[in-house]
């Protein structure tokens, strides 16, 4: 019995520590096509979540439009809506900057994973995440074998 006091109160306290997910949404978007940028529309919300208790540069992107863009249609899933979410993972850190407004930039090279069921697909990716004291303000990204079409995002908190 004491053994169960023990561990309910070891998960009452992990439970309490825990931090929920951050998730955001694209507020603007802009492509950028052989340096030229333009204004850039997708249907529905795209969404970035992070998560404060996975590793650093984490990020999970949701928006079936603007994946399939992304990725190039490349993948050749079962079930096409493998193409709503990917996972940012395994994320390795290239640079970090900060601009004269406070703005910290990490840029990061990592793994961008699609996953549903029997279908997987993933390719290399290069993301800057742009934030503001605990708040992610923008994220840029681009795949790392084509640096000519980079796509950059301001972000507003999910309301």
């Amino acid at each position: 019995m004491k053994n169960f006091y023990t561990l309910f109160l070891l998960l009452f306290f992990v439970a309490a520590n825990a931090q929920a997910p951050k998730t955001v949404v694209v507020d603007k978007a802009w492509l950028n096509e052989s340096e030229e940028w333009s204004d850039f529309t997708y249907a529905g919300q795209i969404v970035f979540s992070t998560n404060p208790n996975a590793e650093e540069g984490t990020l999970r992107i949701g928006n079936y439009d603007f994946l399939y863009d992304f990725c190039e249609g490349k993948a050749k899933f079962a079930n096409k809506a493998t193409y709503s979410s990917a996972e940012f993972s395994h994320p390795r850190k290239l640079s970090v900057t900060t601009d004269k407004q406070g703005v910290v930039n990490s840029t990061y090279e990592g793994t961008l994973v699609f996953q549903s069921d029997k279908d997987y697909y993933s390719v290399i990716a290069v993301i800057t995440l742009l934030q503001k004291g605990d708040t992610m303000v923008g994220v840029k990204m681009h795949l790392k074998d084509n640096v000519r079409r980079e796509y950059a995002f301001s972000l507003k908190p999910n309301s």
